[in-house]
C-alpha cells in the first residue's frame, strides 16, 4: 500500500546564510479533504453535464490521476544549484 507524503524539507544555502524548513504535509490533508467534500457536488454536476460529449469520462479519470500523482510524490528530491547558492527540496 502506498502512503501519501508526510513531510517536505526545504533547504536554502547561500554564501551568507543557511536556512532549513520542515513542512508537515499531513496537516494539509484534512483541509484538502474538506475542500474536496465541499466542491464534490459541483464536480459531480460538471461530470454529469459533460458525460454525453465524452468530457465527463476524461474529468472523472483526471481526478483519479491527480490523486495518484499526489501519492507518488513521496521520495521526490529536487536540487537546484548555482554558483554560491543551492536550493534543495525533498518530500518524505
Amino acid at each position: 500500500m502506498s502512503w501519501p507524503p508526510m513531510l517536505m524539507h526545504i533547504r536554502i544555502k547561500t554564501k551568507d546564510t543557511r536556512f532549513g524548513l520542515w513542512l508537515p504535509l499531513f496537516l494539509l490533508f484534512p483541509v484538502v479533504l474538506v475542500i474536496f467534500i465541499i466542491l464534490s457536488p459541483f464536480i459531480l454536476i460538471g461530470i454529469i453535464i459533460t458525460w454525453d460529449r465524452g468530457w465527463g469520462k476524461l474529468a472523472l479519470f483526471s481526478l483519479r490521476a491527480a490523486f495518484v500523482a499526489c501519492w507518488s510524490l513521496r521520495g521526490l528530491k529536487v536540487d537546484v544549484r548555482r554558483p554560491g547558492e543551492c536550493v534543495s527540496i525533498s518530500i518524505i
